[in-house]
């Protein structure tokens, strides 16, 4: 179980010295389930702000709107997991690479680590979303990450951080529109 020093502890050298840190995510630790240990924890985190962020944040504290935009939160990031480590270990083999899954699911990981701690801002304080812009340093924590775990051509390395990142960020934002209107279909 990764307690929560570690925890934090690898935020801060995610976000602080990346290139150091994907190094250090080498070693097999780092692989030991990233989803429930790591990731969900975050995501739970965020869709907790969001929740306290959209319960209070509303008029007379209408609750049915916050649970229903934090359980829409809350797919948004998982779905966007799954997908995202699909579409990174697929495409390595587009851009000369050989599939590797478990280096795909550190990356996704990883990279999502700023637009989880953004999400946990603005679902706090829904004024700042124009701070939504600093999640985009996950390109750069996703793309330190490939030339440390994946063995890509050096001349198709930079493609194939843009393709990905282009198509995550499409993903993204289709899930979220499109979950978004389910949900408040029910509101």
């Amino acid at each position: 179980m990764l307690k929560l020093s570690q925890l934090v502890q690898n935020i801060k050298d995610v976000i602080i010295t990346p290139a150091k840190f994907w190094e250090k995510s080498k070693s097999p630790e780092f692989s030991n389930n990233l989803f429930a240990q790591y990731y969900l924890t975050l995501v739970l985190i965020a869709t907790l702000a969001v929740f306290l962020g959209a319960w209070f944040g509303s008029p007379n504290f209408y609750i049915r709107f916050a649970i229903v935009k934090t359980l829409c939160e809350l797919l948004v990031f998982i779905l966007q997991y799954y997908i995202s480590v699909y579409l990174v270990n697929e495409l390595i083999t587009s851009f000369g690479g050989k599939k590797n899954l478990p280096a795909s699911r550190k990356l996704v990981v990883f990279s999502l680590t700023p637009i989880l701690l953004v999400s946990i801002i603005t679902g706090l304080f829904l004024v700042l979303y124009v701070v939504d812009v600093l999640g985009l340093y996950s390109i750069y924590i996703f793309w330190l990450g490939v030339k440390e775990l994946l063995n890509l051509p050096e001349n198709k390395e930079s493609g194939y951080v843009l393709i990905t990142s282009l198509l995550n960020l499409f993903v993204y934002g289709f899930l979220s529109i499109f979950l978004w209107k389910i949900f408040v279909s029910f509101v």
